[in-house]
């Protein structure tokens, strides 16, 4: 997915195959959050301000794009083994049980990996308030985009995790990622709100 190019990709997630889908281009648009925030801190270099708070900044961006677009295909691939689980027999016990088995696994991953983009957009969507303070003037409205948009990639995923849950057996399972989905949510709200303010003191 990540040697598509642009109109490639959206013409496929316009198509009636259910992947790329919500899912990935919730990744993808983390993914580009990242890229926004490593370009304002690579802008904001030698202009009098923290060049290692920024350099720090632009390593963690750069790690995090390079995790989230890497999630936006694992993504398609955990809808895919769902999809690949669902169509297996289940004409006697015996194939009734496996397909069970394998439907759950498969209803994990595909639980696992927004809750693995929810993880990753978390760390960038901590670098914009500092970065929406002392970052260049000039480029503060591209923070918000960043910032805008890992909101929206935090929560995508997080109702990607939520609608795998509601068909997964595994109590202890479903609370704990359930529980820690949640949270995410709310710290990017948090963060949202934090380095929104930021960005209108600055505009």
């Amino acid at each position: 997915m990540k040697d598509l190019t642009i109109g490639h990709f959206l013409e496929q997630l316009a198509s009636s195959d259910p992947t790329p889908g919500g899912g990935s281009a919730a990744a993808l648009a983390g993914a580009m959050a990242a890229a926004l925030v490593a370009m304002v801190a690579r802008l904001s270099q030698g202009k009098g301000g923290d060049d290692e708070a920024f350099a720090r900044t632009v390593h963690w961006a750069e790690r995090a794009r390079e995790t989230l677009s890497g999630l936006a295909e694992q993504d398609a691939q955990a809808f895919d083994g769902v999809m690949r689980a669902m169509r297996m027999p289940r004409g006697t016990e015996l194939e009734k049980r496996a397909r069970t088995e394998a439907s759950q696994q498969a209803l994990r991953g595909a639980a696992d990996v927004p809750l693995q983009v929810m993880r990753a957009v978390l760390d960038v969507l901590r670098e914009t308030p500092a970065l929406a303070r002392s970052g260049n003037l000039n480029a503060v409205s591209d923070v918000a985009v960043a910032v805008l948009l890992g909101y929206a990639a935090v929560h995508g995923a997080l109702h990607n995790v939520r609608i795998n849950l509601a068909s997964i057996k595994d109590e202890e399972y479903v609370t704990a990622t359930g529980t820690e989905a949640d949270r995410l949510g709310s710290n990017a709200a948090e963060l949202r709100d934090q380095a929104m303010a930021a960005v209108r003191e600055r505009m």
